[in-house]
């Protein structure tokens, strides 16, 4: 996601409804949105494709670390460990590089105890670090985590008996949130999980929930097959497609065409853009 579309949800926090022709009109992606999409839904679809994007990265990341992690012996045999929280690293350079702490118990608190950077699904080997004591979490990693833990830990409806989360940091001119995205996960191969998907948002601290909303109203899982080029799906709960559709594009590497009932437009989600297909005549 590029430099512009993260000063564009800047300027959503600030308050804008739609996107400044200044800001936006030297960037593709901000070019793109500005251009196609009704300015009332410009900075949904600003939002879905940066957040969906990150949690692509986020859960990757996570998936690969713990493989790694797996194969050392250390998910199984460390039964102090209770979770982990995923960031960029600081690089201006190379934003696409995550670090992936995994966080432990020690004598009553959350400490790091391993650590490993990974960039796409290529883990960084000589990146690894353990600390057998246990390293102090900054402020905003022990916001993550406890945000993580708060909102898996609260009541939502679950399609599945295994759940992934990632945790976006998100400003506004007052307060600092963590937004937990808690997905539903399939160990079938093909399956894509639409239901049960929640998205959380926490305060600072992650210990109080200030929105959690169902991203679904059902179940609904769809197999994707060779043969069928693009996933269909009806979407009520929202009038633009979100994160979670964009996230699951890009994990399986297929478009997906969602009619969104509340306003009848049908949109197209590939990869990390959105665009829009059709209004249906009513």
């Amino acid at each position: 996601m590029t430099k512009h579309l993260i000063i564009l949800l800047a300027l959503l926090a600030a308050g804008c409804k739609s996107l400044p022709t200044k800001e936006a009109a030297s960037d593709p992606d901000s070019h793109r949105i500005m251009n196609t999409i009704p300015a009332e839904y410009q900075m949904d679809i600003v939002k879905a494709e940066m957040f969906g994007a990150e949690i692509y990265s986020q859960d990757i990341a996570a998936w690969v670390v713990t493989d790694f992690l797996a194969s050392k012996g250390v998910i199984d045999n460390d039964k102090r460990l209770r979770g982990w929280v995923t960031e960029h690293v600081e690089d201006e350079s190379d934003f696409d590089r995550m670090r992936v702490s995994f966080i432990g118990e020690v004598s009553g608190e959350h400490k790091i105890l391993y650590q490993v950077e990974a960039k796409s699904t290529v883990v960084l080997n000589e990146t690894y670090k353990e600390f057998p004591s246990g390293i102090a979490l900054s402020k905003t990693q022990l916001g993550m985590f406890n945000a993580r833990q708060t909102a898996l830990s609260s009541q939502f409806m679950r399609c599945s008996n295994s759940y992934n989360t990632a945790v976006v940091r998100f400003e506004d001119e007052v307060n600092s949130y963590n937004i937990v995205y808690v997905l539903a996960a399939s160990s079938k191969v093909g399956e894509v999980v639409f239901g049960g998907n929640h998205r959380v948002t926490l305060n600072s601290d992650g210990d109080k929930i200030v929105e959690n909303f169902p991203l679904s109203k059902s179940c609904l899982t769809m197999q994707k097959r060779d043969d069928v080029e693009a996933l269909t799906i009806s979407h009520i709960v929202e009038p633009t497609p979100n994160a979670v559709h964009v996230f699951l594009s890009m994990l399986h590497r297929t478009p997906i065409y969602v009619l969104t009932t509340e306003n009848k437009i049908i949109w197209k989600v590939d990869g990390n853009k959105i665009s829009l297909l059709d209004i249906k005549k009513t």
